[in-house]
């Protein structure tokens, strides 16, 4: 649905190349007055400061400095970092006689400056793509890959993604156009999926996949075939990569062009979010969890007693459930029924109210009585906001599904599950416990992805809050 940028990293390094470049200079001119307080005393900081940030952040991004970062060797890193500096410096010069700033027109300064932040912007760069291996760590954040190549193309595609030290992989399948058959994983230790549509449709339906990366040569004999993939991926969700000089592909969602590893690629999604909207909603996530967890805390305490003496079982229920492409997480509530509940649910299967993918029923006898209190006030979602602050949800998103119904869903059905799913949604709001049709949960779930803004999001909270003060839309 959206793929998570490198910008967020482009800031994050210049930030870091900012203060380096902070401190190379309070060194300098501590070294020009011989004394750190004497340098305090003549020098003002706000200008000081100010005039080699503003520098800074113009000669980052004309040089375009975070741009092969991972690519460059140690010696392309030094004349960057040569280069950066020398521009860095030839500028604060001429600002130092327009403001008449003793620092910037000191040549001993800009010397000590120039061999100090060299040395310590080249160092910084080399620990930035290396500090995993540094600390021996591998935590990056797994993105899962689908290739679609050609037999002669797969060894050179596989070693790129392999070798990548910006993101960390996992190729989950590969799929060869030019075979008939897939062939046994044999050297490769990866699966390969059959070019029939009907099997890799339902292998991206099955399975965990973030991106489809395609890289094929001689397009005209396989454009159709590869239109009507792209289209099918796309409906899902799932972010396609295409290698570019292919062809010209209407779609009915968002194409962005980008560097993936040394590609260039087009990138198909329905739709493709601002990167600095998705973190200010995660930082409101946050927010919210830790709000909303002191207060599950506060209610947890007058409800525990009531729950545990109407029935036996744990005060929190734990449930597997299915969040953004296919990622199992535990999903926690209070406990609304016995403990017995999932084996009964077998037994009313038949009673199920809802058309489709979902189990409800509106008189169900597994509900407790303080259950049917805490459901009716929305209370049993409380335990949620930890899923939030973990990561694993979001406060506005979609109904996160059960195993059992993820199993069976069709590869249209599993677009919904593109979003990170959310404690209250556009469905959540719209009268859930009418609505009979899981055709229509899925609509309101892509109207919301389709429609989805910071502002969509604060009217769905605040309506969701003025619900359960009604305490309406919830049984």
């Amino acid at each position: 649905m959206y793929r998570k940028k490198n910008q967020i990293m482009e800031i994050v390094v210049c930030l870091i190349d900012m203060l380096a470049a902070f401190c190379s200079l309070t060194v300098a001119g501590a070294l020009r007055y011989q004394s750190i307080r004497l340098f305090v005393d003549v020098v003002d900081f706000d200008v000081l400061f100010s005039i080699i940030a503003v520098i800074h952040v113009a000669a980052y991004y004309i040089l375009r400095v975070y741009d092969g970062l991972y690519r460059r060797d140690r010696y392309q890193e030094a004349f960057l970092s040569i280069k950066y500096n020398l521009i860095l410096i030839a500028t604060a010069i001429f600002l130092g006689f327009t403001v008449k700033n003793d620092m910037f027109i000191s040549r001993l300064v800009m010397g000590y400056f120039f061999v100090i932040n060299t040395c310590l912007i080249w160092m910084v760069h080399i620990f930035i793509r290396n500090w995993d291996r540094f600390f021996h760590l591998n935590i990056r954040k797994k993105t899962n890959l689908l290739i679609v190549t050609t037999e002669d193309k797969l060894r050179e595609v596989l070693r790129h993604f392999r070798n990548s030290k910006e993101v960390r992989w996992e190729i989950v399948g590969v799929m060869l156009l030019d075979e008939t058959e897939p062939p046994e994983e044999g050297e490769y230790g990866i699966p390969f999926v059959s070019a029939r549509e009907e099997t890799y449709l339902e292998f991206a339906t099955q399975h965990v996949v973030d991106e489809v990366f395609i890289h094929v040569n001689e397009i005209q004999k396989r454009e159709s075939y590869l239109k009507n993939m792209i289209l099918e991926l796309e409906k899902m969700g799932v972010v396609v990569s295409l290698s570019l000089d292919l062809f010209n592909l209407d779609s009915y969602g968002t194409k962005q062009i980008y560097r993936l590893e040394q590609y260039h690629v087009v990138a198909f999604s329905s739709r493709l979010f601002d990167y600095r909207m998705v973190i200010v909603k995660r930082l409101m996530d946050i927010a919210g969890a830790l709000v909303g967890l002191a207060i599950t805390l506060v209610i947890g305490v007058f409800l525990a007693p009531f729950l545990l003496l109407e029935s036996k079982g744990p005060l929190i229920f734990c449930q597997k459930r299915v969040g953004v492409n296919g990622r199992i997480f535990k999903f926690y509530k209070f406990r609304s029924m016995y403990a017995d509940a999932e084996e009964r649910k077998k037994e009313l299967m038949a009673q199920n109210e809802v058309n489709g993918l979902m189990f409800k029923m509106e008189h169900d006898p597994r509900i407790t009585k303080v259950g049917a209190f805490i459901r009716k006030t929305s209370i049993d979602e409380l335990p949620q906001f930890w899923n939030v602050l973990k990561g694993d949800m979001s406060l506005v998103g979609t109904r996160p599904p059960t195993m059992d119904e993820y199993e069976q869903y069709n590869y249209h059905q599993k677009r919904r599950i593109s979003f990170r799913p959310g404690i209250t949604g556009l469905w959540q709001i719209s009268g859930r416990s009418d609505i009979k049709d899981f055709d229509e949960v899925v609509k309101l779930d892509l109207e919301y992805i389709d429609n989805w803004s910071l502002l969509l999001d604060v009217k769905i909270i605040l309506k969701t809050i003025l619900l359960v003060f009604r305490g309406s839309g919830a049984r």
